[in-house]
């Protein structure tokens, strides 16, 4: 599935070959992974978002520990974003439903923190649009993700 739309002076494609795949672990559980491909111009505005989102979140002094651990997660995404980032052309993303649902509410927490903002950095505004049209696409792989871990045919067959 792709989707073209103009934000301020970027055309943005939101989503390449969106899909579910549905494969055998190395212990015979059920194994969900959303895959998707993203050009590179995407995967640093996802990868910039994230960061940002993960920031501004946690910037208190004191955190809980559930805080902490969506934290470590926010980060090992953004760092797995930067790292798909820095090599050029379309990548194909692979994220388990957990790591796709925090994704999904990093970019929405960013799109609609800026939306809602007076005044936007210069460093977020190319993200932003490259985000604000592919925020629909995440949010529809996301519920096909979940609905597919929590399908009855993915659920471990008894010993």
């Amino acid at each position: 599935m792709w989707k073209l739309w103009a934000a301020d002076t970027v055309s943005v494609v939101a989503m390449w070959r969106s899909r579910i795949d549905i494969s055998q672990g190395l212990d015979g559980e059920p194994v969900v992974l959303a895959c998707f491909d993203l050009g590179g111009e995407e995967i640093a505005a996802s990868a910039h978002a994230v960061a940002v989102t993960a920031t501004e979140r946690f910037r208190t002094a004191s955190m809980s520990l559930d805080e902490v651990l969506e934290f470590r997660e926010l980060t090992a995404l953004a760092d797995e974003l930067a790292d798909l980032a820095r090599r050029p052309g379309m990548r194909t993303v692979v994220l388990v439903p957990a790591r796709l649902s925090a994704y999904r509410d990093a970019v929405a927490r960013f799109v609609e923190t800026r939306d809602d903002a007076e005044w936007i950095r210069e460093e977020d505004r190319e993200p932003l649009a490259r985000l604000r049209g592919l925020l629909v696409s995440l949010e529809e792989l996301c519920a096909e993700a979940l609905r597919a871990a929590l399908s009855p045919r993915t659920a471990p067959h008894p010993c």
